[in-house]
Formats: structure tokens, C-alpha cells, sequence
């Protein structure tokens, strides 16, 4: 994996020494997870177990011990997002399902909401999930059906929930239901809903191309006391939105990883592949492949860590970098894996090669926490809002 990057502007000291000893440690912890298709959840919970026990999972927090700061170094987990993403696609998932569920507490939960379960996260004990989307609602969350009524001092909600990670695994669920009537998102609130509860059951595991453990829960019922309400009533959406706005980059830095491999990869196979008498790196297309992939590596990191440096240097909404560096990566690593499949030929399709795995897995990020077509809404309509 070439690191040359790392000397980049957009990087501290304290950045290039955490991304050589967390490359270090994944180095040596992810291969033998690297097969493992994940359908049942229970390589990803290890990795997961031993991202806390080795005290990781401090950077994705801030304030923690280890942790960049005060607030949330975008950089550190873009770095642990892509060292993952190359190692081994389910150590990419194993952190970022539960990172993506814990944000919301860390952003907005009480005191109290964050006494009682961040330090749980940290230690690898509190598998957190994130529920929003539904079936029939995709990318139009903000028309999510699932219902949270106020009955004393508990709320009882009813309704399901599709994709949700780690569904039937998760101690708890940060799950976004609609309070009240209210023009587009403005009635939905968040919510801490213990997984052990009565009336929560996982109606099927969706099998998926990538390694993760998905499925569809049905909450029936389900009796929540109100004070386990994240932030304000009716202002559940902004919460998940701040969330997947902070998330958006990562994703993009986990498949720019996935890039890199494919492209390592694909190197070393035109070297030892040989036809018409001569490797194939020493052939003018094949050379042109590889300059065109290392290209649309070095532009998605760019636009990855641009995100994550202006966030941590002004603290700013970034909602149109976000979006530019999850659609470009995205979008980018899904040619890249393309293309080392192409340079492999007939090993390409083989099961069981990086490249094959890598070409199942990169797909599903351009779908995930908001599709391309969405990221490119993001970015007109922020576009079009400051030329007002």
C-alpha cells in the first residue's frame, strides 16, 4: 500500500504515526478474517471486540483516551476506515456499523444517555445498531412509518425496520420513529431502544454481496421510557442526517482503501502474468489501465481528506464535500475493482481472489448510507442554495 499520501498537508504528525500503527496492527490481526463472508455476525464481532480491547475504538469517540481531541478527528477514523477497507472488508464493517449507531449519543445523547453506554461501546461490551430506513422507504427517509405515541411516562412504538445492522445481535438500537404529525421529517424522533426488550422481533437476515449482518426487525409494542428519547421530540431527522454527514466521508475512505487493494493487486499480477512472450505490465494498454486506476485513487483521496480537514479545522458543516467524496470514492473504487478484475482475465471471476471478493463487496457502497444518485442531490442543491 503505497503511504506517500500521508506526507500530504491535510495531516498531523499525530495522523501519520496513528495510520503506521493501526496499519501495523491490521496488518497482522485482519487476514485471518479476510475469507470470512460474515452472514452471521460473528467474525465481525470479534474484530470488533478486539478494536476495543486494544483500545481503537478510543479514536472513533472524542474525548476518549487516545482519542484526537475534544471533537470528532474525521481524519483518525477516515485513516482506520481505509486501512480496514483494505485489509479486509468485514474489519471495515465490524467498526463502522457500531460507529455509525454510537455517533448519534455521542452528538446528542444526555449525560446520563452517555454514561450509560459509551463506555460500554468502548470496552467492546455494547454492541450498538443503527435503525432508520423501512421497507418501501429507501432514500426518502424522511417518510418512515414506524410509530412512537406517548402513553405516561413511556413512549410505545410499532413498526419495522429494514437494513438495520447487526439486527437480532445489538444491545441497542438508536431507531428513528415518527412522534407526531409534521410536514416532510419534522415529526420523527430518536430514540435508545434496549435489543432485549419485549416485542422486538428479527423477522429475516438479509443475505447481501458485501459481509455485512443485516436484517428486518418488527417492533410491536415495544414500551421505551422516555428518557431513553435522544435529543428533542420531532428532531430525530437532524440528528440522523448530522450522523450520516460526519459518516459520508468514511465511507468514502473505506472504499478508497478497497481501491488500493485491488490496484496493489493488479500490479503484481501484470508482472507475473505473462502473454505474447512478455509480462503484461510491459503492454502499453495494460500500462494505461494502471495509470488510470492510480489516478482515480489519488482524486477520490483527495476529495476524502479534504472532507475530513476542513471538518476538523473549522468545525463547519461540510454536507457538499461529504457528498462529493462518498460519490467520487464510491463510484471510482467500483472502476478500479473493475479494472484489476480485467487485468487478472480468468482468475478474475475465480472465488475466493481478492479481486473477485473486492468486486462484490465495492458495490454495495454506492447504495449504502445514501446512493450516488442521492450524494448528487446533496451537492446541486447546496450548490444552488448559495447562489441565492
Amino acid at each position: 500500500m503505497d503511504h506517500r499520501y500521508l506526507d500530504w498537508p491535510f495531516f498531523d504528525p499525530f495522523h501519520r504515526t496513528f495510520a503506521q500503527e493501526f496499519g501495523e496492527w491490521a496488518g497482522a490481526v485482519l487476514p485471518q478474517y479476510e475469507d470470512d463472508e460474515g452472514g452471521d455476525g460473528r467474525a465481525a464481532g470479534e474484530i470488533w471486540r478486539r478494536l476495543a480491547a486494544d483500545k481503537w475504538l478510543d479514536h472513533s469517540l472524542p474525548g476518549s483516551p487516545g482519542a484526537a481531541g475534544e471533537k470528532h478527528d474525521l481524519r483518525s477514523l477516515c485513516l482506520m476506515r481505509e486501512i480496514l477497507g483494505y485489509g479486509a472488508t468485514i474489519g471495515d464493517v465490524a467498526f463502522s456499523e457500531p460507529w455509525l449507531a454510537v455517533m448519534p449519543v455521542a452528538l446528542y445523547g444526555s449525560r446520563q444517555q452517555k454514561r450509560e453506554l459509551l463506555p460500554g461501546y468502548l470496552r467492546g461490551e455494547l454492541l450498538p445498531a443503527f435503525a432508520l430506513s423501512e421497507p418501501g422507504v429507501g432514500s426518502d427517509a424522511a417518510a418512515l412509518a414506524t410509530a412512537a405515541r406517548r402513553d405516561g411516562g413511556d413512549y410505545v412504538i410499532t413498526g419495522r425496520k429494514m437494513w438495520t445492522s447487526n439486527a437480532g445481535l445489538a444491545d441497542v438500537y438508536v431507531l428513528f420513529a415518527r412522534t407526531f404529525e409534521a410536514p416532510d421529517a419534522g415529526g420523527i424522533s430518536a430514540f435508545l431502544v434496549d435489543g432485549g426488550l419485549p416485542g422486538i422481533t428479527l423477522e429475516e437476515r438479509l443475505p447481501v454481496l458485501p459481509p455485512h449482518t443485516v436484517g428486518v426487525l418488527h417492533f410491536q409494542e415495544v414500551r421505551v421510557p422516555a428518557s431513553r428519547l435522544l435529543g428533542e421530540p420531532g428532531r430525530g431527522f437532524p440528528i440522523a442526517l448530522a450522523a450520516l454527514e460526519l459518516f459520508r466521508p468514511t465511507v468514502g475512505a473505506a472504499t478508497l482503501g478497497m481501491a488500493r487493494r485491488a490496484l496493489d493487486a493488479a500490479l503484481a499480477r501484470s508482472r507475473e502474468r505473462v502473454a505474447f512472450k512478455k509480462p503484461i505490465s510491459e503492454h502499453q494498454l495494460i500500462q494505461a489501465k494502471l495509470a488510470d486506476m492510480a489516478v482515480k485513487i489519488d482524486a477520490a483521496a483527495l476529495l476524502v481528506y479534504r472532507a475530513a480537514w476542513l471538518h476538523d479545522a473549522g468545525g463547519s458543516r461540510i454536507t457538499r464535500e461529504a457528498a462529493m467524496a462518498k460519490l467520487f470514492a464510491s463510484e471510482a473504487a467500483q472502476e478500479v475493482v473493475d479494472q484489476a478484475q480485467q487485468i487478472f482475465g480468468g482468475l478474475g471471476v475465480k472465488q475466493g481472489l481478492a479481486v473477485e471478493r473486492l468486486y462484490r463487496h465495492v458495490r454495495a457502497f454506492r447504495i449504502f448510507d445514501g446512493t450516488s444518485e442521492i450524494q448528487r442531490l446533496i451537492i446541486a442543491k447546496d450548490l444552488l442554495r448559495e447562489q441565492k
